[in-house]
């Protein structure tokens, strides 16, 4: 019987001698018999990165050392405890790092702002996941390689359900001595630190992988921020009264946007919060001086909050157990721009706040003739009784878009104290 060898290309087994093979027309080198191939397919699979005992530290090694090394092959036991290793490391960053550079974002680019330490953070982060990624991704092509399959099977991770289990299997199987095809190398090979393309590929996956981790931050961070976190609710019958309560102040008053009752809670946004007490103040703030707009502040309401309550996230997130609800409607007597809702108020007691974002949306580019009204909510980091807050005093932004430069009137702050009595 004639001795055989495998094609270096297709991995066919073809006759000994042959000088191309007779399936692809591929040149062949010295001519290896199957049967040589086959007794010492165990020493020539990698010898020189195969230790004598694979366990994960001998496989990470491995791996390490092969990132960015495609024709070769890794056996099936360093495969899976590089896998193994891989596995734990990805764990550990996420535990070490994942967790904060997953709660807030890094930089926001509207407007510009950049936390310096978040965004090392995730680059760190960010540059060790993208490198274990390449290291796993090869790993895999080598196993392909070792039992005689091209990396291009793994295109068939793609297929939903079914891609990634074919994968699982092509994984598990058997060294092949037709894999030797793929075990192609430079006669001077340079280890990929020495290289510089690996590197800027490692840097682009680095900032691909960086923005992705914070457009996810970003978006956890502006969930976190309309939900509060409050205690929780005290009886069931609490509840059913919350509800009775708010239908007869919506009733009472169709203008507030929230529900609330008497004594109960007040919703604002999504999130409702207990108020042990209440007192409200009717207003007659009043201003038309500007641009033929009118812009009343017709009611005040102090809320002493039932417990300690928080709102916000990360550097944002504060402690309150009061809230100021104003009341304000605007006629726009041209087209104008009026901004309330980033007001800014300031109470007797020395407290200084902005307009919460769950504040009514009832402001911005408002048309002539326009009538418009809503409540603004300020939250107050310290009240110990509602009859402390006696004076608020209120400012905000409102401007006119004009062609006329000797026009010094197209921008106003409006700057209002409001006398609690």
């Amino acid at each position: 019987m004639s001795e055989t060898k495998y094609c270096i290309n297709c991995g066919k087994e073809i006759p000994a001698d042959a000088t191309f093979c007779p399936f692809c027309g591929a040149t062949q080198g010295k001519a290896t018999s199957a049967k040589a191939q086959s007794t010492s397919a165990p020493e020539q699979n990698n010898e020189s990165n195969q230790p004598e005992h694979v366990n994960m530290w001998t496989a990470l090694k491995l791996g390490m050392r092969q990132t960015f090394t495609w024709s070769q092959r890794i056996t099936r036991p360093q495969y899976w405890w590089l896998y193994l290793d891989l596995v734990l490391i990805a764990l550990i960053l996420t535990i070490v790092f994942g967790f904060k550079v997953y709660s807030y974002p890094a930089f926001i680019l509207d407007p510009l702002h950049v936390n310096a330490l978040q965004t090392v953070l995730l680059l760190v982060y960010s540059a060790l996941m993208s490198w274990i990624s390449v290291m796993q991704f090869t790993a895999s092509a080598r196993r392909l390689h070792d039992s005689n399959r091209s990396a291009h099977y793994l295109w068939f991770s793609l297929i939903p359900l079914v891609g990634p289990i074919l994968i699982i299997v092509f994984l598990c199987q058997r060294s092949k001595a037709a894999g030797e095809r793929f075990d192609r190398s430079a006669s001077q090979p340079k280890h990929w630190t020495h290289k510089w393309w690996t590197w800027c590929l490692l840097v682009l996956f680095t900032l691909a992988y960086a923005a992705l981790v914070n457009v996810t931050a970003r978006d956890n961070a502006i969930d976190s921020a309309l939900t509060t976190t409050s205690k929780s609710a005290t009886t069931s019958s609490d509840d059913s009264y919350s509800d009775s309560d708010s239908e007869e102040a919506s009733d009472s008053d169709s203008e507030d946007s929230d529900s609330e009752s008497d004594s109960d809670s007040i919703t604002i946004g999504d999130d409702d919060i207990d108020i042990a007490d209440q007192q409200a103040y009717m207003a007659s703030f009043t201003d038309s001086s500007w641009a033929g707009s009118t812009f009343k502040i017709d009611k005040v309401t102090v809320y002493k909050t039932d417990g300690t309550y928080t709102s916000g996230s990360g550097s944002d997130k504060q402690d309150f157990n009061g809230i100021v609800k104003v009341h304000m409607s605007i006629h726009a007597g041209r087209d104008i721009s009026a901004y309330p809702t980033q007001a800014k108020l300031s109470t007797n007691d020395g407290q200084q706040v902005d307009a919460d974002t769950d504040s009514d949306d009832f402001d911005g580019d408002l048309n002539s003739g326009t009538d418009s009204d809503g409540n603004l909510y300020f939250i107050l980091p310290k009240l110990s009784s509602v009859k402390n807050i006696t004076s608020v005093r209120l400012k905000w932004d409102a401007s006119y878009d004009t062609d006329d430069y000797d026009d010094d009137n197209d921008f106003k702050t409006f700057d209002t104290t409001l006398n609690l009595n």
